[in-house]
């Protein structure tokens, strides 16, 4: 068994262009006299490798990041590579992940779904889909590429590392941390090979 972690560490990781970066301030620290080490941590509900809530897009499926369902973001997952800086097409995606219960998109940070290929993800009833891109659709289309997904039952994580990750067939984790009534959270995102 292969434990990989296709987390982004937070401070590196990149930030949405309306976000702010996200901020660690040392409360205490030991090195300075106190009895103990502690952080004041400041972030955006959506940097870094992150969730993504039902109620980030509203549609009918409205739940915030506490109420989404444990199993979509643990169990079998089926990795893809699919074309770097653009959309992705359902032919990229046609035929590739039949019987995927997960899907984990590779495309180098930069690849993101038109509305056919989210619309065929959602027929074919994926409980998770993870990006490396920091959003699952392109900034002219987010909404609707979301909201295609939510209305299927299809939780999202964006924002992961998948460089070095080989095409087939994991185990994920990526369990969302519990905010009540938020948007999304962080993850801590692994795969296991099997």
């Amino acid at each position: 068994m292969k434990i990989m972690d296709i987390t982004r560490t937070v401070q590196d990781a990149p930030v949405y262009p309306s976000a702010p970066e996200p901020e660690i301030v040392k409360l205490r620290q030991v090195a300075e006299g106190d009895e103990y080490n502690s952080c004041l941590i400041t972030a955006e509900s959506h940097t870094g490798t992150h969730a993504d809530a039902f109620n980030h897009y509203p549609a009918e499926n409205d739940l915030s990041i506490d109420e989404m369902p444990l199993e979509n973001y643990c169990g079998p997952c089926r990795v893809i590579s699919v074309p770097a800086d653009g959309l992705i097409t359902l032919d990229d995606i046609r035929g590739r992940i039949d019987g995927a219960e997960r899907l984990a998109l590779h495309g180098g940070g930069q690849a993101f779904l038109c509305e056919e290929a989210a619309e065929y993800i959602a027929s074919c009833r994926v409980k998770l889909v993870v990006t490396d891109a920091l959003s699952v659709g392109p900034q002219d289309n987010e909404a609707s590429i979301h909201t295609t997904l939510f209305r299927a039952g299809t939780a999202v994580v964006e924002n992961a590392v998948l460089d070095g990750v080989e095409d087939g067939d994991y185990l994920i984790f990526a369990f969302p941390i519990k905010y009540a009534g938020c948007d999304g959270a962080p993850v801590r995102a692994v795969l296991i090979s099997r």
